[in-house]
């Protein structure tokens, strides 16, 4: 679990930094950005559908685990617009929560 802890602690590190350099040299309208990339169809755009469907999974794992509440959706909503941003800290959190427990962190609420 330490590893995985450290892993999503660089990561979280590195998403936030990667995304203020990009956003100082090519703005925030990081929407434009992905739709001219995706409608390109290239590999860009092979990446980019294939990523945002690891979110929409990441996403529906979240309310999931969670048990659908109020919570849960927006937890689920957070994931798919910020990504690591999000995911890599809420992961990193129920490590914690689940006291190491794989069992727990995977399963959250429906955990026995």
């Amino acid at each position: 679990m330490k590893i995985l802890r450290t892993f999503l602690l660089v990561s979280t590190v590195a998403i936030y930094i990667i995304t203020v350099i990009a956003s100082l040299s090519q703005g925030l309208n990081w929407p434009a950005v992905a739709v001219e990339d995706v409608l390109a169809l290239g590999w860009r755009s092979q990446f980019d559908i294939d990523f945002v469907i690891h979110l929409f999974l990441l996403a529906t794992w979240v309310v999931w685990r969670e048990a659908a509440g109020t919570k849960a959706y927006i937890f689920g909503f957070l994931s798919i617009v910020m990504g690591g941003m999000f995911s890599f800290p809420y992961i990193l959190f129920a490590t914690y929560k689940a006291g190491g427990d794989p069992k727990k962190l995977l399963l959250g609420v429906h955990a026995r």
